[in-house]
């Protein structure tokens, strides 16, 4: 029986509010016979995890460089918001394939369902606490009794587990405050440490009068409390009917990917025109630290969403010992590499 978790995660800009979504469906046909007729493209929709911005770059320049169309695919990339959840949009066949954090993922694979990580867009978390630089708070050791702010909605289990892995009791020893998407609260002292994306509320504290020698950074990879983020996920009985299309799918978004890293000027420019949000050198500069996480500094370029099981594993016992999940989940019930591995040949 499936339970339905409410484990919706959201990332996004301060000044932005909620987004619009469409429906969509996996479609293959052929054109009628003839020598002009050509085949119809297959369809498949993408439920984004937010509005566009250089968090999707890849995704997007997949589709407006044309690379989706050369694999004979039609993209709808559609944008998610606070009310909209990637795991429900793919369980209820709005979307084949969905954009979550693989932490997400976890939650509804427990709750039984058929989901399966095929593709691991971050290969570190972006997640930092931010503190001033006066402030004494430089580590997850210097947290207890601070007034700590947090997203909830399941953004909450990374600083559980650096908490556990400092010897605290994350419900007894630290001040949780809930924050909300703006570093106000930050900036007039009513938080000692503050939930930032490193692609986006660090940029925005950056744009807006801080320096980098204002700010401690405690980042959750440094710490080993990093939990897996941004993945494309889909259902299992879905991937299984369409294997080429999914390979195909995969191969372009790869390409995609590699094309953001690489052009982080075009693919930031890209990704305003199409969603207006912020500010063309603020979508540049999140593209920029995003290509950080795709290719994290020393890691192999080729292997652009690699499922690499060391990291799918520390993330499933995290998972399990935060309590994100109560129950260790098998890794190969969680994840497929084969469509990665055929896509990336």
């Amino acid at each position: 029986m499936k339970i339905k978790r409410l484990a919706g995660i959201v990332v996004g800009l301060s000044l932005i509010g909620g987004a619009l979504s469409g429906c969509g469906g996996q479609q293959s046909a052929s054109a009628p016979s003839g020598d002009s007729a050509e085949k119809q493209k297959d369809k498949i929709t993408v439920q984004s995890l937010w509005l566009p911005q250089g968090q999707f770059a890849g995704l997007y320049a997949a589709k407006e460089k044309g690379f989706y169309d050369a694999e004979g695919i039609d993209v709808e990339i559609l944008p998610g918001g606070t009310d909209v959840s990637s795991e429900e949009q793919v369980e209820n066949d709005i979307a084949q394939v969905g954009v979550a954090f693989y932490s997400s993922v976890l939650t509804y694979q427990e709750g039984g369902y058929d989901f399966i990580n095929v593709f691991q867009t971050f290969k570190k978390s972006p997640q930092y606490l931010v503190t001033k630089a006066d402030s004494g708070i430089k580590t997850g050791a210097d947290l207890k009794g601070k007034k700590v702010g947090s997203w909830f909605g399941g953004r909450q289990y990374e600083f559980y587990a650096l908490a556990q892995l400092n010897g605290m009791d994350p419900q007894k020893d630290i001040e949780w405050k809930q924050q909300d998407y703006t570093m106000d609260q930050f900036n007039s002292g009513g938080l000692d440490a503050a939930s930032a994306m490193s692609y986006n509320e660090y940029l925005l504290l950056l744009e807006n009068g801080y320096s980098e020698d204002d700010l401690n950074i405690i980042d959750m990879n440094k710490e080993g409390a990093a939990l897996l983020e941004d993945c494309l996920f889909v259902k299992r009985s879905w991937a299984e009917q369409n294997e080429d299309l999914l390979v195909r799918f995969l191969r372009a978004t790869i390409k995609g990917w590699k094309y953001a890293v690489e052009n982080p000027e075009e693919a930031g420019t890209l990704v305003y025109d199409i969603g207006k949000s912020a500010t063309p050198e603020h979508q540049i500069a999140m593209t920029k630290k995003v290509a950080e996480l795709v290719i994290p500094e020393g890691s192999d370029a080729s292997k652009i969403g690699y499922l690499d099981k060391t990291d799918i594993q520390r993330t499933i016992d995290l998972g399990y010992q935060s309590g994100l999940i109560k129950n260790k989940i098998n890794i190969e019930d969680s994840i497929d590499s084969s469509y990665w591995e055929k896509a990336s040949k």
